[in-house]
C-alpha cells in the first residue's frame, strides 16, 4: 500500500480509529490484544478542523522543541513493545505538499517556528506485531501567540497592581500572576499604577502604528493610556502620545465606566467612558475618544449614568437632576484614522427635557443617583428602549426608568434648540433589588429583555426587573466577596460566538484574590456542562492578589458563523 493510497483511506479510517484487517485469520477475541485507547499528551481537543493539539508560539529558541506523547491502551498488553508506530507528518513547502515520516515509538517530536503560527497534520498508524491489526488516529498539530483568547485580571494593591491572565490552550489551563513578566523578563513592570481595563477590536486599518484591530487599553491614575497588542502585550502608539484619551484644559480624564454598543464587523460599534469627575467621551468604531462640542452644549454637568440608543448618547446629569443627550453620529470617517485623530466632536450636549411631572409620588429621579444605564436591544436595536437604574441617596431603594423617544420619521421630538421632551418616561421601584457593589450591575443582549445580573455580597444574582425574582447564579468560596465581574463579550454579533454567555468573577478575601467563571445557558440559568473554573493560586501556587478588574480578550473572529 503507498503513501498516496494510505492517506485517501485515513479519511474514513482515523474518523473511527477502527482496527485495520491485515488478512483472513481466526481470531478467539476473548484472548486476543485489543488496542483499546489512544491517549495523547498533551491532550487533544476537539476543533473545527477535528482533533487539535495546540501549542503557545515559543517565545525562545529554547521553547522550539515540543513533544506529543501517546498512551496506548490495551486489553492484554502493558507496554509497547509488541508495537510498531508510524507518524506521518503533512505540511506545506512553497505551495507543496510534503510529508515526513518518523518510527518513535510512543512519542512524535515537534520542531516549532519562533513566534509564527504554523499548523500541519498528523496522521499516526499503531501497528500491533501480535495480531496484525492497526489502530489509526489523525489530528492537527497547531501553534497560537501568547494570550490569544484568553482573560486578563488586574490584582495587587494600588501601586503594586500586576496584570495576571489565565490562558487555556488546548486541554491545558496555565494561571499566570505576572503575564507580563512571562514575555518581558527582565522588564519593569507597566502595570504597577493602572486601575482599569478595557479591551477594542474591529474591522480597521492597521496602515499606522496607532489604529490596530486588538487593543488591550490600560488606564492610569495620572491620566495616561497605556495600549497593548494582547497577543504578546507590545506596546503600542509610539508615534502619537494620547491617542485614546484627549487632553483637556480642565485636567486629566479619569474613567469610572465603560460602555460599548454595536457591531464592529461593520464599523457600527459605539463607546462611551464616563470620567470620575462626571464628563464623558464618546467614540465610533477606533479607540480615539472626544469630548463633545463647547459650543451650543449645556455649560454644566455631572453624568454618572449613560447608554447608547440607535440615534444618540444617552445620560443622566446629577448636578441638575436632568437627562441628557448627544447625536450619535459626526464628521470624521470611520476610516479616516488620521482625521479621527485631530478631529474634534460637532455634537453638543443638549438637554432632553424629559418631563417628570407624570410620574407617581415618589418615582421622581430628582434627587436620586443615576448607576447604569442599559439598552434592551435583544431583537430590534433601532426599536429598542434605554432603561437606566437609579438608587435613593441611602442607597436603600432602587428604581428603574424607561425612556421612550419621541423622534418621528418626519423629524418630530426634541433636539437642538428645542425645549420640547426627546424622550418620555415611565418608572417604577424594583423590589428586593440588593446589589453591594453597584458598579457590577450589568445587562447582556444574549439574554431575556427581562434580565439585569449583580453582585450581592458573595452571590451573583440574576434579577428580573419585571416581577422582582431573584434568583442566585454563584456563590463564592466561603470569606470571599465579589469585586468586579463582566461578560467576556457585551454584543451579540455573529463573530462572537457565544462570548456573551460566559461570566467572569473576580472577588477578594483579605489581601487575596480569586477569579472564577461560568456560562450560562440561553435561558440564563447556570450551564451545568460547563465544569466551572476558580483560579485563587497562579502556577507556581502563588496567592493571587486582589481582584481589581477583569477583561476578556479575543481574536476578531472568535468563531466561525454557522452556515
Amino acid at each position: 500500500m503507498n503513501l498516496r493510497t494510505l492517506l485517501v483511506l485515513t479519511g474514513v479510517i482515523a474518523l473511527s480509529s477502527c482496527y485495520e484487517d491485515k488478512g483472513n485469520y481466526s481470531y478467539h477475541f476473548d484472548s486476543m490484544n485489543k488496542i483499546d485507547t489512544l491517549m495523547f499528551t498533551p491532550a487533544a481537543v476537539e476543533a473545527l478542523t477535528g482533533k487539535l493539539i495546540e501549542f503557545t508560539q515559543p517565545l525562545t529558541a529554547a521553547e522550539t522543541h515540543k513533544k506529543i506523547e501517546v498512551q496506548v491502551g490495551q486489553s492484554l498488553q502493558s507496554g509497547l513493545e509488541n508495537l510498531d508506530f508510524t507518524w506521518i507528518a503533512s505540511h506545506k513547502k512553497n505551495g507543496k505538499t510534503i510529508n515526513d515520516t518518523l518510527t518513535t515509538r510512543g512519542y512524535f517530536d515537534v520542531n516549532l517556528p519562533l513566534g509564527r503560527d504554523t499548523t500541519f497534520a498528523v496522521l499516526l498508524r499503531v501497528y500491533d506485531r501480535t495480531t496484525k491489526l492497526s489502530r489509526y488516529a489523525n489530528f492537527h498539530v497547531a501553534t497560537r501567540p501568547i494570550y490569544k483568547n484568553s482573560l486578563f485580571f488586574l490584582h495587587g494593591q494600588p501601586g503594586d497592581v500586576h496584570l495576571g491572565n489565565v490562558e487555556v490552550v488546548g486541554a491545558t489551563t496555565k494561571v499566570r500572576s505576572d503575564a507580563y513578566k512571562v514575555v518581558y523578563p527582565t522588564a519593569t513592570n507597566p502595570f504597577a499604577q493602572t486601575y482599569k481595563l478595557m479591551f477594542q477590536y474591529g474591522l480597521v486599518s492597521e496602515r499606522r502604528d496607532f489604529v490596530k484591530r486588538y487593543n488591550l487599553i490600560a488606564f492610569q491614575p495620572d491620566g495616561n493610556v497605556k495600549v497593548y497588542d494582547p497577543f504578546g502585550l507590545k506596546a503600542r502608539f509610539t508615534n502619537y502620545r494620547n491617542f485614546v484619551l484627549p487632553y483637556s484644559s480642565h485636567g486629566v480624564f479619569l474613567p469610572s465606566v465603560v460602555g460599548m454598543v454595536g457591531d464592529p464587523s461593520n464599523q457600527s460599534d459605539f463607546y462611551y467612558l464616563l470620567g470620575r469627575d462626571g464628563r464623558f467621551v464618546t467614540a465610533r468604531a477606533i479607540p480615539s475618544f472626544k469630548f463633545p462640542a463647547a459650543t451650543s452644549s449645556v455649560p454644566t454637568y455631572r453624568v454618572t449614568a449613560a447608554t447608547i440608543t440607535a440615534s444618540d448618547f444617552l445620560f443622566w446629569d446629577e448636578q441638575n437632576n436632568r437627562f441628557l443627550h448627544v447625536n450619535k453620529e459626526d464628521s470624521y470617517g470611520i476610516w479616516a484614522e488620521q482625521q479621527a485623530y485631530d478631529a474634534e466632536l460637532n455634537n453638543p450636549v443638549l438637554d432632553a427635557h424629559v418631563d417628570f411631572s407624570g410620574l407617581p409620588a415618589g418615582l421622581s429621579p430628582v434627587g436620586k443617583k443615576g448607576l447604569y444605564g442599559f439598552i434592551q436591544n435583544r431583537e430590534n436595536y433601532d426599536k429598542a428602549q434605554p432603561y437606566f437604574i437609579f438608587s435613593d441617596v441611602a442607597g436603600t431603594n432602587y428604581y428603574l426608568y424607561e425612556l421612550t423617544s419621541t423622534a418621528t420619521d418626519d423629524g418630530g421630538g426634541g433636539g437642538g434648540s428645542s425645549t420640547e421632551p426627546a424622550y418620555t418616561i415611565k418608572g417604577k421601584l424594583l423590589p428586593n433589588f440588593t446589589p453591594s457593589v453597584t458598579s457590577t450591575i450589568c445587562y447582556n443582549t444574549w439574554f431575556s429583555t427581562n434580565y439585569v445580573f449583580y453582585a450581592d455580597g458573595a452571590e451573583v444574582v440574576r434579577y428580573n426587573v419585571n416581577n422582582g425574582d431573584k434568583t442566585v447564579l454563584y456563590a463564592a468560596p466561603a470569606g470571599y466577596t465579589i469585586s468586579c465581574m463582566k461578560f467576556c463579550s457585551d454584543d451579540k454579533f455573529l463573530y462572537s460566538g457565544d462570548l456573551g454567555r460566559y461570566l467572569v468573577i473576580g472577588m477578594n478575601r483579605g489581601a487575596e484574590g480569586a477569579v472564577a467563571q461560568l456560562k450560562l445557558n440561553t435561558a440564563s440559568d447556570v450551564d451545568e456542562t460547563f465544569a466551572e473554573c476558580f483560579y485563587d493560586t497562579d502556577e507556581e501556587g502563588h496567592h493571587l492578589g486582589n481582584i481589581l478588574d477583569v477583561q476578556f480578550v479575543r481574536e476578531y473572529s472568535y468563531q466561525l458563523p454557522i452556515r
